[in-house]
């Protein structure tokens, strides 16, 4: 499908640090809030621990070896790591604009694509760059959530399968936002995924935790 020759990113998992794009040029909502590459970010450690389960997941729904798995991990980890310093070092600086930002986002995102590439196949490595290309904060805290419930592996899987679809899902409803510049749509979507999200993760969760899912996991509003 053909985009807008100004909308390079704007296709997948590419378009939801475009949206932190938007929360560094000054247009936040609490939609670029969640959704933003560069928003809150955990202690490393639990960042860490995060980015481990995120693999987990997309290892688990790959069917990868323990080697590929442990490979995998690796090459998330250097990447993430990565994609933050250059984000430091791009607001340190306070230049670079639309294109900097552009331009920071495929390389970093270029970097990753290329090590999975050394040690998965084609299509798996394009399977894994969905969510993982998202370099995505919200899935950061969701997931660090998630890990304080201890889930036996069937719910927890279950559980970040439906995570995992929720980043993706609504990063390709943002694209079509940002596309068609119809801003107010990222909102509805995001209600809408998330709610699908909820409803889903409610059936792997107790009642108390899911208490607590739906408080952690809640829109922060800026007010």
């Amino acid at each position: 499908m053909k985009q807008p020759s100004n909308c390079k990113l704007l296709t997948g998992v590419g378009v939801l640090s475009i949206v932190g794009l938007i929360f560094l040029l000054g247009g936040a909502t609490e939609v670029s809030a969640q959704f933003r590459g560069g928003g809150p970010q955990l202690a490393p450690e639990k960042a860490q621990a995060a980015w481990t389960l995120a693999v987990r997941g997309v290892a688990n729904e790959l069917s990868l070896s323990k080697e590929a798995t442990s490979k995998l991990n690796d090459a998330y980890k250097a990447a993430r790591e990565s994609y933050q310093k250059a984000m430091e070092e791009l607001r340190g600086t306070g230049a670079g604009g639309f294109e900097g930002f552009q331009d920071l986002t495929v390389r970093e995102r270029g970097k990753l694509e290329t090590a999975l590439k050394g040690f998965l196949s084609d299509k798996q490595a394009a399977m894994a760059m969905e969510p993982l290309g998202t370099f995505n904060s919200e899935w950061d805290r969701m997931l660090d959530v998630l890990a304080d419930f201890k889930l036996g592996n069937k719910n927890l899987f279950m559980a970040l399968t439906l995570i995992s679809t929720y980043v993706v899902d609504y990063s390709k409803a943002v694209s079509a936002a940002m596309a068609s510049q119809d801003f107010q749509s990222m909102r509805t979507a995001r209600e809408t995924h998330k709610a699908t999200l909820d409803s889903g993760i409610a059936e792997v969760l107790s009642k108390e935790q899911l208490a607590t899912w739906n408080e952690a996991t809640a829109p922060r509003r800026r007010g």
